[in-house]
C-alpha cells in the first residue's frame, strides 16, 4: 500500500513538472464538444418531433365551435293560399340564433400526411447535417493552430541550442580575453548575439503564447506553459479514396429532400374524403318552418377533389427539378475546389519530402563549417562575426529540417481534413 502511493506521488510529481501532453485528436475532440453549434442538435430534433405531433394531429378528429346571432331582411314564406280551415304556419323570425360544433374526421387524404411526415424527417436530416458540416469547419482552425504551435515549439528549440552554444563561446572568448589573445570587440560581438538571441525567444514565446490562448479558446481548456505538443503521426495520401466530407451528405440529404416534395405535390392531387357531423341548438332548427328554440344534428361523409389548379402543381413541380439543378452544380463546384485543395497538399507533401532530404545535407555540412569556425575562433584565426555567420547558417538548416518535418505532417494531416478521411 506504501508503495503504491509513494508511485502515485511520484506520477504526480513528474506530471507536474513536466506538464500535460495535448494531442490533435484531443484537441479535435475538445473542440468539437466546445462548439455552440453542438448543442443545436438536440434542439433541431425536438423542433422536428414537435412538428411531427402537429402533423399527426392531421389524423385525429377535428372539432369547431360555432356561434352565430344575425338578423335578416327576409323569411322564408309560403306563397300560396291555403283553405281558411287549414292552419298557417307561423314563419320563421328574422332574427336568427344558431350555436353548433361541428366534428370532422379524416378518412382518406391520398397519404398527404405520410407524404408531410417523411418531408419532415427529411428536413430534420438537412438541418442537423448542415449543422454537422459547420461543425466540421473547427477542425481545420484546430489544425493551423496545433501545428502552428509545433513550428514554433520547433524553433525555441533551436533558439535554446544557439544560446547554449553562445554561452559556452562567451566564457571561451572571454578567457581569450582575460589573457589578451582575443581582442574585447569580438566578446562584445558574441555578447550582442547573445541578447539579440533573446529578443528572437521573447518574440517566438509571446506568439506561442498567442496561439496557445486562442487554441484554449477553441478547446474550451486550460493548456498551461509545460504543455507538451505531441507530434501526429504522417499520414498516407490515398488520392483514390471516396471523400467523406459532410458537404457532399448534406448535397445529397438535400435532393431527397426535393424528392420527398416531389412526391408530396402528386398526392395533393388525389380525392380527399372525409367524415363528419354537426349537433347544435338554436332558432330555427334544421325545420325552418318551427320558429322555435330547439336542437338538432347531422352527419355524413364528404368528397373533396381539386380537378384544376390552373398549373399550379405542374409548376411547383418544375421549380422543385431548378433547385434539384441547383444543388447538383454546387455539388459539383465543391468537388472541383475540393479536389484543388487535395492536389495542393499533396503537392505540398511531395515537396516537404524533397526539401527534408536536402536539409539533412544542408544540416550535415553546415554542421561542420559551424565546427571548424568554432576552432578558428578559438585560435584567433576568423572574427567573431565569422563565427556568428556560420553558426546562424547552422541553425537557420536545423530550423528549415524541423519545420518541414512538422509541414510534411501537416500537409498529410490536412489532406485527410479536407478529404473528409481520418
Amino acid at each position: 500500500m506504501r508503495r503504491s502511493l509513494l508511485f502515485l506521488f511520484f506520477t504526480i510529481v513528474v506530471s507536474w513538472s513536466y506538464g500535460q501532453t495535448l494531442s490533435l485528436d484531443s484537441c479535435q475532440a475538445m473542440a468539437r464538444r466546445n462548439h455552440p453549434l453542438l448543442r443545436q442538435a438536440g434542439i433541431i430534433n425536438q423542433i422536428s418531433e414537435l412538428r411531427q405531433q402537429n402533423i399527426q394531429t392531421l389524423n385525429l378528429p377535428q372539432f369547431d365551435l360555432t356561434g352565430r346571432a344575425s338578423w335578416q331582411s327576409d323569411v322564408t314564406k309560403l306563397a300560396i293560399k291555403l283553405p281558411a280551415s287549414i292552419t298557417m304556419p307561423k314563419m320563421p323570425s328574422q332574427d336568427q340564433y344558431k350555436a353548433y360544433l361541428d366534428i370532422r374526421q379524416k378518412i382518406y387524404d391520398g397519404g398527404v400526411a405520410k407524404k408531410n411526415k417523411e418531408l419532415e424527417e427529411a428536413d430534420r436530416l438537412v438541418s442537423n447535417q448542415q449543422n454537422e458540416t459547420e461543425l466540421y469547419k473547427i477542425k481545420e482552425t484546430v489544425n493551423a493552430l496545433y501545428f502552428n504551435a509545433l513550428v514554433i515549439r520547433e524553433n525555441l528549440k533551436i533558439v535554446d541550442l544557439k544560446k547554449n552554444t553562445l554561452d559556452e563561446q562567451i566564457k571561451t572568448v572571454g578567457s581569450a580575453v582575460t589573457n589578451g589573445v582575443a581582442l574585447p570587440n569580438e566578446l562584445d560581438q558574441l555578447r550582442a548575439e547573445r541578447l539579440l538571441t533573446d529578443q528572437q525567444d521573447e518574440e517566438l514565446n509571446s506568439t506561442f503564447h498567442t496561439t496557445c490562448a486562442l487554441l484554449e479558446i477553441v478547446t474550451g481548456t486550460s493548456i498551461p506553459d509545460q504543455t507538451i505538443f505531441s507530434v501526429p503521426k504522417s499520414l498516407a495520401i490515398n488520392s483514390n479514396a471516396d471523400s467523406g466530407r459532410p458537404e457532399i451528405t448534406q448535397f445529397n440529404l438535400q435532393k431527397a429532400k426535393i424528392d420527398k416534395n416531389e412526391e408530396l405535390l402528386k398526392d395533393t392531387h388525389k380525392p380527399f374524403l372525409y367524415a363528419f357531423g354537426q349537433a347544435g341548438y338554436g332558432r330555427p332548427g334544421l325545420n325552418m318552418l318551427d320558429n322555435s328554440f330547439t336542437d338538432w344534428y347531422m352527419f355524413g361523409a364528404g368528397l373533396s377533389w381539386n380537378l384544376w389548379d390552373w398549373h399550379k402543381n405542374r409548376r411547383d413541380r418544375s421549380t422543385l427539378l431548378l433547385q434539384k439543378d441547383i444543388i447538383n452544380t454546387n455539388l459539383e463546384n465543391f468537388n472541383r475546389s475540393l479536389k484543388m485543395s487535395l492536389d495542393q497538399e499533396a503537392n505540398n507533401a511531395q515537396k516537404y519530402k524533397k526539401l527534408i532530404d536536402t536539409d539533412e545535407q544542408l544540416v550535415a555540412i553546415k554542421d561542420q563549417i559551424t565546427n571548424r569556425s568554432a576552432s578558428s575562433l578559438k585560435n584567433g584565426v576568423i572574427t567573431s562575426a565569422d563565427y556568428i555567420r556560420d553558426l546562424n547558417a547552422a541553425l537557420q538548416a536545423k530550423a528549415n529540417l524541423e519545420t518541414h518535418k512538422v509541414q510534411l505532417v501537416q500537409a498529410s494531416v490536412n489532406y485527410q481534413t479536407i478529404s473528409g478521411n481520418k
